[in-house]
């Protein structure tokens, strides 16, 4: 993995991100737990389709991730600015260990039930919601500023890797035996957890360095908790930093409104599980991002559902959407692997809209053509760019938002930057109901070059001392 020189001064030497222990563990634990995932979520549909049940009974399962996904995404970023974030993670991989691990048995002894197959779904999102913002969070903590683009694209990276190699592997295992890709997740979860054990301290470092830069940030209790955990002692002053952290948070949010006030120190659940929404709508720059994106993700998954409906309609059409799938996760790993490049000399809004920009350009081909190869490069062009969106947003957010509602902020973001995803399928279908796959195409290129056109008007990220070091 890539790293960074060091920096001159007085803040410590940064070590190249394969020499930073934490790091490393978190990458390798979730190289493999993205695996095993990837292999569920494939073989899982396949194993209740040969139990028998009808395609309408097997699409509940995707109904029942997508209605977890939602519920849970804001309560998991209060979770995570309010709970250790290390025994979050623990949690969501055992409980994932154990449910996968019961699929796998059953499988082998018996036909799977319906039943047991959504409620592995719903545990095994339920593990992603809880696990990801506290990934996150650990990142900030214990990777530099200077290193965090990298560190985010090659997180990217190993999700992107994890659906080339998953689909080939799970189709020999599923020759072999249907309990086995089970199995094998299992045991990734297990590796994950051992993994997030070994972390001890992942504040040391990244404190060290706040104190060496002279950051006059405060501690909170969810921080003192994470460096008690190593000896197992009870962090002093919980209740107390936990009380502070919430008065913190109001200021903050007070301050983006402008009116400067505290709030009372003692706020009720509703109120601090919504203090990110509200910093989001608060902030002009997020607000605006949240729109955009919102836009691009509602636009990305009515183009991934129109390729997979338009093309596999035609003669051979299965094949050629397998190939136009493994194309884009070709593309989206190419993406996570430049974006640190890309990152350091491009404005945001350039990487912003030129994602947009070139499936616009493709999928104009693809109307002028006629071309469903063009229209599956419009697909792979969005793949490509979309990581490194990810890593300029996710640098930005680590380097702007407060710690104390960073948990509630970026899941809050992700929750209004999704919600109008359940809505591509069925702008998907009623297009393609209405249209050729031309003139499918044609509505697309309109959408994506306006979205596009958006982006290059958008606000300019604030600087703080943290994102002018991460830009240095």
């Amino acid at each position: 993995m890539d790293g960074t020189p060091a920096v001159s001064g007085a803040a410590p030497a940064v070590v190249p991100l394969r020499a930073n222990r934490e790091f490393r563990l978190l990458w390798v634990g979730q190289a493999l737990s993205d695996f095993g995932t990837a292999m569920t979520s494939l073989v899982l549909p396949l194993v209740l389709l040969r139990s028998g049940y009808s395609t309408s009974a097997t699409s509940t399962i995707g109904t029942a991730v997508l209605v977890t996904a939602m519920v849970l995404r804001m309560p998991a970023g209060y979770l995570t600015d309010h709970y250790s974030h290390r025994r979050l993670m623990l949690v969501a991989d055992l409980a994932r260990l154990v449910t996968v691990g019961a699929v796998a048995v059953w499988t082998y002894l018996d036909r799977l039930p319906i039943a047991m197959a959504v409620i592995t779904v719903v545990v095994a999102q339920v593990g992603v919601e809880l696990f990801r913002p506290s990934q996150n969070a650990t990142v900030r903590k214990v990777v530099p500023a200077v290193q965090l683009g990298t560190a985010i694209s090659l997180n990217q990276a190993r999700a992107y890797a994890a659906g080339i190699v998953a689909p080939a592997v799970a189709g020999l295992l599923i020759a072999a035996s249907l309990w086995l890709p089970f199995a094998i997740d299992a045991a990734t979860y297990a590796v994950s957890a051992l993994c997030v054990l070994a972390l001890y301290h992942p504040l040391r470092r990244a404190e060290a360095a706040r104190r060496a830069d002279g950051d006059a940030r405060t501690d909170t209790g969810a921080g003192a908790e994470e460096r008690a955990e190593g000896t197992g002692e009870r962090a002093p002053g919980g209740a107390d930093s936990a009380r502070e952290a919430e008065d913190s948070e109001e200021a903050v949010l007070a301050h983006m409104s402008g009116t400067g006030a505290k709030a009372p120190p003692r706020e009720r659940f509703l109120p601090r599980l919504t203090a990110g929404l509200r910093y989001v709508v608060r902030n002009p720059f997020l607000r605006t991002i949240a729109g955009l994106a919102a836009g691009e993700n509602f636009a990305f998954q009515a183009l991934a559902y129109a390729l997979l409906l338009g093309i596999g309609r035609e003669h051979d059409g299965a094949a050629a959407v397998g190939l136009a799938m493994s194309a884009a996760a070709v593309t989206g790993l190419t993406g996570s692997l430049i974006a640190p490049f890309l990152q350091r000399r491009l404005r945001m809004q350039t990487v912003m809209a030129s994602g947009p920009a070139l499936a616009a350009a493709m999928l104009a081909v693809a109307w002028y053509t006629d071309s469903g190869i063009a229209f599956a490069a419009g697909y792979s062009a969005l793949c490509l760019l979309t990581p490194v969106n990810g890593a300029v947003f996710g640098t930005i957010l680590a380097t702007t938002v407060p710690e104390n509602i960073y948990g509630r902020t970026t899941t809050a973001l992700g929750f209004t930057a999704e919600i109008l995803q359940p809505l591509g399928p069925l702008a998907a279908g009623l297009l393609l109901a209405y249209f050729s796959l031309s003139g499918t195409a044609a509505l697309f290129a309109l959408a994506f070059a306006l979205l596009a056109a958006l982006a290059l008007l958008m606000p300019s990220p604030p600087v703080t001392a943290d994102a002018k070091t991460a830009a240095a």
